[in-house]
């Protein structure tokens, strides 16, 4: 594959906009006004529905914000928040839902032989937008592209693609080299694509898959647009145009609300009441990742101690935090990953003094003096958005405090993966740790293999052989009980510190129904219809 290596960090990060979960929405259908400044005009994209006669979408249009255009169409080359524009022309074996329920899409069914055989079997009536049915080499011939691709291996992480086999036109006999806890919430990020006709250049621009639409016009960083086809398989569109609209400013995504040029859009959260009194519907969600410090602990380095770490996380003020960036709509995190994962257990929580007393920045300060890092000066690097930036300016201000200097560096998004990768670039990181699955036991045990932070020793590689065991494990009580016990150690050294759950949030129009949001981040358009 032609696609660079920087990406493979980039999955680790889909959280970004991939890994969320639905709360509840606040539903407000009466267009208002902002002071009186501007006129409420969400968009009003249907037809006549008074008796039913009229289709309200015919001859409409959904228009969606994108962002982060990868300048790709092909598969394994989107990244971020536009790979849920890829599901409009794409399709997995299957995904999840809110509630945990497996939504079936290509495959039928995934029968477990043992921990590491099964009998997968996919649908026998799919076509691709060329005509070419689908086949399960076609899936087979996915899988190995992204056991090739450096981003998407992941995907496939524990497939032994040794004994795996096509056994039929629509069964492959299924193997994995070991048991892992997160391979097959992995297969729903696996788009199968036709092997007949397969072109790394040309899917760029032209994409050839088995979804509801295909794409009529694409312009880097300006727009995206599908129309519905014709012979698909399933259910028909409801909406038969979408029209994606790429735009990244803030500022200019709530211009593109008031003036009724969105359907759907992501918000700021320090905006959503103005957007909400624009008549648009407000969903707020739990993304399922928190905000977090990764410390560089290599030897020889400021936070080489844990003391050194404790005296860092106690003088954050987490709350100041929840407050000022999230407006008071999150709550501080008491564990280092998120409490909206699927494996979640109450026992997680507070399991060691940087959670259960928090800020202190008395305490802050005695560790500081102990380990010797006051007077010191950390870098603190972001990836460059107004988010982290403000988190940065927030710790660093703690930091002083307690008589430890801050130099915030800032890195562009793409660079910024790189740099995580060598734990001397930095003292300090902010990131979010998040992972498709929606497994705790996911983001504990995978993220330090790809990020090592310099951890090292005996209490390192107690807790490596842990938390792999627990990935491992297929049994969930057994695996809740290897990582609680791999927590305990991970707690206590304090390799990264949780700050916040993130939450983010979607506005709808009003005429607006069918639409579900995936914990994967990801958006089934055909299902979405004006009424």
């Amino acid at each position: 594959m032609a696609f660079t290596k920087k990406l493979v960090a980039l999955l680790l990060v889909f959280a970004f906009a991939m890994s969320i979960a639905a709360c509840g929405t606040k539903d407000k259908t009466d267009p208002g006004t902002n002071g009186g400044n501007v006129t409420a005009t969400p968009p009003v994209s249907g037809g006549d529905t008074g008796d039913g006669s009229v289709d309200p979408n015919e001859g409409k249009t959904l228009n969606v914000l994108a962002t982060q255009d990868s300048g790709t169409l092909h598969p394994l080359g989107v990244t971020g928040g536009f790979i849920t524009m890829l599901y409009g022309f794409y399709e997995p074996l299957y995904d999840t839902r809110a509630d945990g329920s497996r939504k079936w899409i290509l495959g039928t069914g995934l029968e477990r032989i043992s921990d590491i055989q099964y009998t997968l079997t996919i649908r026998d009536d799919v076509t691709f937008s060329n005509g070419n049915p689908l086949t399960a080499e076609d899936v087979m011939f996915s899988m190995e592209l992204c056991a090739a691709s450096p981003q998407f291996s992941l995907n496939v992480k524990v497939v032994d693609f040794e004994k795996t086999k096509v056994t039929g036109d629509y069964t492959i006999d299924l193997w994995y080299t070991s048991y892992n806890a997160s391979q097959e919430p992995g297969f729903a990020q696996l788009l199968v694509m036709d092997k007949e006709s397969y072109d790394e250049v040309a899917l760029s621009t032209t994409p050839i898959g088995t979804g509801p639409y295909v794409v009529e016009n694409y312009v880097v960083n300006s727009h995206l647009d599908l129309v519905a086809r014709e012979d698909y398989w399933g259910e028909p569109a409801k909406i038969k145009n979408i029209h994606f609209q790429v735009i990244n400013e803030e500022a200019q995504i709530v211009n593109a609300l008031e003036t009724g040029k969105l359907d759907m859009a992501t918000v700021p959260m320090s905006e959503v009441e103005y957007v909400e009194s624009l008549g648009y519907n407000i969903n707020v969600y739990g993304a399922g990742y928190p905000y977090v410090t990764l410390f560089s602990c290599k030897p020889g380095t400021p936070l080489e101690s844990k003391e050194a770490r404790w005296a860092v996380s106690h003088a954050i003020d987490r709350q100041a935090i929840v407050d000022i960036i999230m407006l008071g709509n999150s709550t501080v995190s008491d564990y280092p990953a998120s409490n909206a994962m699927t494996d979640y257990e109450p026992r997680y929580s507070n399991m060691h003094d940087t959670y259960t007393i928090g800020y202190d920045s008395d305490l802050a300060r005695t560790y500081a003096e102990q380990s010797g890092i006051v007077g010191q000066t950390l870098r603190l690097i972001t990836n460059g958005s107004s988010v982290y930036n403000t988190v940065a300016e927030m710790i660093q201000e703690d930091l002083r405090v307690i008589g430890v200097n801050v130099d915030i560096v800032n890195y562009d998004q793409a660079t910024y993966f790189g740099v995580l990768m060598d734990e001397s670039n930095y003292e300090i990181a902010l990131f979010t740790p998040s992972a498709p699955s929606m497994l705790a036991v996911d983001v504990m045990a995978m993220y330090l293999t790809f990020i090592p932070l310099g951890w090292a020793g005996p209490e390192r590689d107690l807790y490596g052989d842990l938390s792999m065991g627990a990935i491992g494990t297929y049994d969930p009580t057994e695996r809740g009980e290897k990582l609680y016990e791999a927590l305990k150690i991970f707690v206590e050294n304090d390799p990264w510190f949780a700050l916040c759950e993130l939450v983010m949030t979607r506005a709808q129009a009003p005429n607006l129904t069918g639409v579900e949001y995936m914990p994967s981040g990801t958006i089934y358009y055909n299902e979405i219809s004006f009424i």
